[in-house]
């Protein structure tokens, strides 16, 4: 079984936020400039990864990217499954269509409240 990797980070102005899987099912949340460290359920875990499958994520390109935009909202997605597929994505004010759906399985998964829910200029 390979190393899980779940990692998502988002920031504009102000504080970024982030949620981190480390190991031994625990998660890190850092909202407003606040750490939190949390227990995630093995069964959570296994339905992010179902889900992750569902919305077809493995499938997004690598890259969203609003050009001739130099502020705004960022995010970057790194997966790795235990099976290994891995992917790594990036947005600058742009989004996958379903990344409201994602949105919501991250904070399902970690507990968190991370508000980024998808807007294009």
């Amino acid at each position: 079984m390979k190393k899980e990797v779940i990692y998502y980070s988002s920031g504009s102005m102000g504080f970024p936020n982030s949620v981190e899987l480390l190991e031994n099912n625990k998660g890190k949340i850092l909202e407003e400039g606040s750490e939190l460290i949390v227990d995630l359920k093995e069964h959570k875990i296994l339905h992010f990864w179902d889900r992750m499958n569902e919305l077809q994520v493995w499938k997004w390109k690598s890259e969203y990217i609003m050009e001739g935009i130099l502020d705004g909202h960022t995010w970057e997605l790194k997966l790795r499954n235990r099976e290994g597929k891995t992917r790594n994505f990036y947005g600058h004010m742009r989004y996958p269509d379903n990344y409201n759906d994602f949105i919501k399985e991250l904070n399902n998964l970690f507990g968190s409240e991370i508000q980024d829910e998808k807007y294009e200029i």
